[in-house]
């Protein structure tokens, strides 16, 4: 009882740290500031079909609102990416766990009876509820732009429909990721070394290895082409940041091979960094 109550106390001494740290409420308003950016993108890009027709050129009613569906789909339906969640929240995990070490906060817990493996665990969940949190937001912000967005009843019914499932898939990316920051931060225990390692994570497998397999199969950036190798890509965390936009599409291969390599890299980065904490010295 008294170590429940003891992992209740650090849980919450966790929260109240992170809800007082600037990078959290900065990260916010980039989240606005980005979907503010995104909505007006979407606003003047229609105003320009509109007014093709007046300039002389002959631009399709249907054809306009498809294009302007396109742009809206990938705001509301990749809420997280077009708002940089992916990108805020290894920064704000390698302050908050790497602060823990620098100001020697970690070895104080540990000389009180914590245990390394709740410091650890504590430190997961909260990471977990903020980019949920930042996930939630992602989508609310991007709704309310999309809603104000010059767009037919009809196409706008046919995006709205992916929502659902894109949700739910970054919702249980979002806490995959958790796992990933927890370990490498826990592993370095440097908020410099931390936030440089997973910005490079996210760069490296996120972008230029998607280039590199896009190449080597020939494949076009939806990798219609030779898909049966390229739709293990889904492997890949950082590609599912993109690609859970359109999870309702997903085959049954497809959503098992990326909601079950989520999980595979959540056990395992959860596990392996458990481990790795257990046996080392908190200096």
């Amino acid at each position: 009882m008294d170590k429940i109550k003891k992992f209740r106390g650090l849980l919450a001494s966790d929260f109240m740290k992170l809800a007082g740290m600037k990078s959290v409420y900065i990260g916010l308003g980039i989240m606005v500031f980005l979907t503010l950016i995104f909505g007006l993108a979407q606003n003047a890009f229609s105003a320009l079909l509109q007014e093709m027709p007046d300039s002389g050129a002959s631009v399709d009613p249907g054809a306009a609102d498809a294009l302007t569906g396109v742009f809206v789909n990938t705001m509301l339906n990749g809420a997280p990416s077009a708002t940089g969640v992916f990108f805020l929240l290894p920064i704000i995990a390698a302050l908050f766990v790497g602060s823990e070490f620098s100001s020697g906060m970690a070895r104080l817990y540990i000389g009180r009876g914590v245990h390394k493996t709740e410091l650890y665990t504590s430190k997961f969940i909260v990471l977990s509820v903020l980019s949920v949190i930042y996930v939630c937001l992602a989508f609310a912000m991007c709704s309310i732009a999309a809603a104000a967005s010059d767009i037919g009843e009809d196409t706008m019914r046919n995006i709205a429909a992916y929502t659902p499932s894109a949700f739910g898939s970054y919702v249980f990316l979002a806490v995959a990721m958790s796992a990933v920051y927890t370990a490498v931060c826990f592993a370095l225990r440097s908020k410099a070394a931390s936030m440089a390692t997973l910005i490079a994570m996210l760069i490296v497998l996120g972008d230029i290895l998607v280039i590199v397999v896009q190449i080597a199969l020939g494949t076009s950036v939806t990798g219609e082409e030779n898909a049966a190798g390229f739709v293990y890509m889904l492997f890949d965390p950082y590609y599912c940041a993109d690609a859970f936009a359109a999870a309702r599409d997903f085959t049954a291969r497809e959503a098992g091979i990326a909601y079950g390599g989520c999980a595979m890299w959540l056990v395992l980065f959860f596990t392996g960094g458990l481990v790795l904490n257990a046996k080392r010295d908190v200096k």
